[in-house]
Order: structure tokens, then C-alpha cells, then sequence
């Protein structure tokens, strides 16, 4: 038995908001085509545009859904509205795919899943934040100012890795400013970059998948910024190549095999997640951070992970909708129907 009726749960303002950030529009795509792919696989799919968390028990009301497919990674601009919806489905008993509502809540908070991560023996660069500029004390040069609560490399730039004092207080202070929040302080890891991505019901990881930055220019920093993610005509875009599978020995693979899953079990994830782990000089890696429900388009890194793994992209599209069927009652009581006959 498997679902028939798949409702796409996404954020209302998309249709009225085109152009508005290569974000936005990569999620508008994102929800096209996976109606599409749904489809093909013969399943029934209903648009359920979310426009507040407070209105989501009414939409699943009426479009009665077996699944909901939350594809939701915000509204308006808003970021604490993606796990505020999560929160929302959960109340209405419906599965639906991806991570629950606080395991959302905690990767917005850099620091605090940090914390977490940390307080589980997992390492994670050192750091801190800071509320006003301020020196370095305790931390060595580089380092890298992020923002606190922002995904997809919102707000970093060349400018935020820095080498001095000056230069760190002034990339603060332009944090606090512009984005109007505090500032994560970490030691820039000057190694290698990793991306693990652990999906399914029974949580395994994926192909791993490497950053190459082996084309960038002399003097820019080698990490992903903003731009190595959505600006296509930039040099910082062209020189960020990921290679996947990585070229990376067994026992070094198995180790951040290893630390993904744990992070993910700690972080609360299901379904699907991607671990970033970052490497010192000495090649010891280090958890940069925990992305639940990560960018489900078919040319992002989970898609290709998944392809290394054998699925097509379909294929990734459709078991996500079946490992939350999964947890419908309805699911279950027929599997315990079948089992009982046997």
C-alpha cells in the first residue's frame, strides 16, 4: 500500500515574489519539479501555499492529504517560519517528509547546535559569538564571522574571513547591522571540505561528496560563499567544484561516516539531512554544521549524492514521500493487516 493523495506544502509568497533572490526562485523551481516527478510516478499531488504557520491545519483540512511533502524553508523571507510550520504539521497528525519541528528550530541557531553537538563529544571549530565588536581573545587568526541564525551562506563574503583585530570588528559590526543579529566567531579551518548527506528510514550515509578549491584564485579565502552557491557567473561559483564520490581514503571516510550520523541522530533529524565537516591542516575534521531537510533541487549536493548512491532524482523525490507515509497509521495498520494474514 502507498499513498495516493501527496499534498506540496510551500511558501504562499513564492508565486508573487519572482526574482526576488536566486533562493527564492531555486525553491519556486524545486516545487514545480517535484510535482512532476510525483506525478510521473502515478501518484495524486494538491499545491497547499502556506502563507502562516496558523493556517496550516486548515489547509490540510481541506486538501486531505495521505502525505504532505514540506518543501516550506521559510515564508516571506522569514527562516523561524520553516520550523513553526514543521511545528504546525506535527499537530495535525498528518505525516510528512523531512525533519520535525525542533530539530529546524535548533540548526537555525549556529551556536547552539554547537553546543549540542559538542556537549555529545562531537568536535566542532572553536568560537563564540559576539553581541557588540570585540577582539579575539582565545581564538587564532583566521577567522570566519557568520551570521548567527541565517542558512545558505547568507552574508558571507570574502570579506568574512579575516586576519586581524581590525578587520574582525568590522566585519561584526557589519553583521549586526545589516543582518541585525549577532555574529558567530570561528577559527577558520584551512583543509579540506566535506559534505555528508544520511537519508532514510533507517538513517545511513550517503556518498560523500567533496568541495574542490583547487581553481580559486590566489588570495581568496577557499570556502562556500554566498556567491559559490548562487551567483553562476562568479569566479568564487566556477572555482567551487564538488566532486562526489570523494577522493578520500577508506578509515578517513569511515570516520566522517561516523560523525554524520551521530550528528544527525543528535540534532534530532529524519528523513534527511546534510552534515558539513571541515578539515584542520592536520586533517582532523571538524562539524561546521547540520542542515535538516537540505536543498532538494536535481544539480544540488544532496541530488548528487543520491545519484552516486543509484537513485535518480525521482527516485530520492519518491522515497522521501514513502519513509512519511511510513509513519501514517494508516500504513502501519495495513502492514500489520498483511502480516497477520501471512
Amino acid at each position: 500500500m502507498r499513498p495516493r493523495r501527496i499534498a506540496l506544502a510551500y511558501d504562499a509568497t513564492l508565486a508573487s515574489r519572482p526574482g526576488q533572490a536566486p533562493t527564492h526562485d531555486d525553491i519556486r523551481g524545486t516545487v514545480e519539479l517535484v510535482d512532476g516527478a510525483l506525478r510521473s510516478r502515478g501518484y495524486e499531488t494538491v499545491p497547499m501555499p502556506v502563507g502562516s504557520a496558523d493556517e496550516v491545519k486548515r489547509l490540510v483540512t481541506r486538501t486531505a492529504p495521505d502525505v504532505i511533502f514540506n518543501l516550506v524553508e521559510g515564508i516571506a523571507g522569514d527562516s523561524k517560519a520553516e520550523a513553526a510550520v514543521a511545528r504546525s504539521l506535527e499537530a495535525t497528525g498528518v505525516p510528512f517528509t523531512g525533519c520535525p519541528a525542533n530539530s529546524i528550530e535548533l540548526s537555525l541557531d549556529k551556536q547552539r547546535t554547537k553546543s549540542v553537538l559538542s556537549s555529545w563529544g562531537l568536535p566542532v571549530p572553536a568560537g563564540r559569538v559576539m553581541k557588540v565588536p570585540a577582539g579575539a581573545a582565545g581564538l587564532r587568526f583566521p577567522l570566519v564571522v557568520k551570521c548567527l541564525r541565517e542558512d545558505a551562506s547568507l552574508g558571507l563574503t570574502d570579506r568574512s574571513v579575516v586576519q586581524d583585530e581590525a578587520r574582525l570588528r568590522e566585519q561584526v559590526a557589519f553583521v549586526l547591522e545589516t543582518y541585525g543579529q549577532p555574529a558567530l566567531v570561528e577559527e577558520f579551518l584551512e583543509g579540506r571540505e566535506f559534505n555528508v548527506a544520511v537519508a532514510g528510514s533507517r538513517p545511513a550515509a550517503l556518498p560523500i561528496s567533496e568541495i574542490d578549491f583547487s581553481a580559486m584564485p590566489a588570495g581568496k579565502p577557499r570556502f562556500v560563499s554566498y556567491d559559490a552557491k548562487w551567483v553562476p557567473e562568479s569566479v568564487e561559483f566556477r572555482a567551487t567544484v564538488p566532486r562526489c564520490p570523494a577522493t578520500i581514503d577508506c578509515p578517513a571516510a569511515a570516520r566522517l561516516r561516523r560523525l554524520a550520523l551521530r550528528a544527525f541522530r543528535v540534532c534530532g533529524c529524519r528523513d534527511v539531512a546534510r552534515v558539513d565537516i571541515r578539515t584542520d591542516s592536520s586533517g582532523k575534521p571538524f562539524i561546521l554544521e547540520v542542515n535538516p531537510n537540505p536543498d532538494l533541487s536535481p544539480d544540488a549536493g544532496l541530488a548528487r549524492c543520491a545519484r552516486a548512491r543509484g537513485w535518480t532524482w525521482e527516485d530520492l523525490v519518491e522515497r522521501l514521500a514513502l519513509w512519511a507515509w511510513r509513519r501514517s497509521p494508516r500504513a502501519v495498520d495495513a502492514h500489520a493487516s498483511r502480516t497477520s494474514r501471512r
